[in-house]
């Protein structure tokens, strides 16, 4: 879920993908997915024999979720706002849309869509949309981080937990580090195509003059940053919406039979969302239940897990699969943008312009 966008891949008004490069992804992406349900299937059944649970789970579930894709989208017009006059209705379409390509593409290049959308249906360049989308991804990256910290500190202590602890304070550097760049960006935007026409300029110059063409439009975006108040709504919105995930996914342990306390929950989504990272494959399939199980084996004996953590997993991933699923269909027939456009354009299409 957190990863920032590959400049490789994009540039304005061109493909962000080229075909053997998206093919290439797409081959790795399924070798992941293989070893991934190899290893997650010797350790509980994908859809467990009993699927009980009371009838009140699965909606409160879902109207939780509702709440989080709502906060999850809504806040990304605080970042737009300043980029464009876009009426918020559109850019909440364009957030779930672009949610559904993230989902159906592997290696996260359904990033790509919605800088794409905004970029066809407003005045704004792609380049400078995908700046917001950067700033984004690095922002819940080291909310994770963060919250992974926070729930553990609540926690005993355990070895398992002392290993994921390390790996997630290296997460936290690589995501300050990659703040700190796009901050760079933001207070010196010409100097950033500057410099990699000087440095990658000699040896290809071809791709140095597209590189530096779409990190100094990334630059104009984050120079662009809202004022203090509609920032720090974005910020209450991400965690209104990361609140909201937790609260369902604690809701939904319950109705499960799952016996996993807030800060058990919080730690069990740290750890999905970080096995995230992980290059996936479409829809998430293997690295979503592997995190899910993963985070439960903090807390739970293997027989717990095997039982109702299967359970838990199950209804986690169906849910979020459908709500997904459904908003983004829902978004886009009112965008008027389908699968074969977005295909065609990772391919080499050319982007036109709004719909008439």
């Amino acid at each position: 879920m957190v990863a920032a966008p590959d400049p490789v891949l994009a540039s304005p008004g061109r493909s962000p993908a080229a075909s053997p490069r998206l093919g290439l992804r797409l081959v790795f992406s399924l070798l992941i997915t293989a070893v991934i349900v190899v290893l997650v299937s010797r350790r509980v059944d994908a859809i467990p024999d009993d699927l009980r649970v009371p009838l009140w789970v699965v909606p409160t579930y879902l109207g939780t979720l509702l709440l989080y894709f709502v906060a999850r989208a809504g806040r990304w017009w605080f970042l737009v706002r300043p980029l464009g006059a876009v009426p918020p209705a559109t850019v909440l379409a364009i957030a779930c849309a672009g949610f559904l390509w993230i989902l159906l593409l592997p290696w996260r290049l359904g990033e790509f869509v919605r800088p794409l959308l905004l970029a066809r249906g407003s005045t704004i360049p792609f380049s400078q949309a995908l700046g917001t989308v950067a700033l984004e991804r690095v922002v819940d990256g080291l909310l994770v981080c963060g919250m992974f910290f926070a729930a553990t500190a609540a926690l005993p202590a355990a070895p398992a937990l002392a290993t994921l602890y390390t790996a997630c304070l290296g997460v936290a550097a690589l995501f300050g580090a990659a703040l700190l760049v796009l901050l760079a960006l933001a207070i010196w935007p010409r100097a950033a195509g500057e410099l990699v026409r000087r440095s990658l300029g000699r040896l290809a110059p071809g791709l140095a003059e597209r590189l530096a063409g779409l990190a100094r439009g990334v630059a104009e975006g984050l120079a662009a940053l809202p004022s203090a108040r509609p920032l720090l709504l974005f910020i209450l919105l991400t965690l209104a919406y990361w609140a909201a995930n937790a609260l369902g996914m604690w809701l939904l342990a319950v109705g499960c039979g799952v016996p996993l306390g807030l800060a058990e929950t919080f730690a069990v989504l740290a750890v999905l969302n970080l096995t995230l990272l992980v290059p996936g494959p479409p829809a998430h399939l293997g690295t979503f239940q592997l995190g899910v199980l993963g985070g439960l084996a903090l807390f739970l004996p293997p027989g717990l897990i095997a039982d109702r953590g299967a359970v838990f997993a199950f209804y986690l991933y169906v849910c979020q699969l459908a709500l997904i699923v459904a908003l983004g269909l829902v978004a886009s027939l009112r965008l008027r943008w389908g699968w074969r456009e977005t295909l065609a354009h990772l391919r080499g299409a050319p982007l036109h312009g709004p719909a008439a």
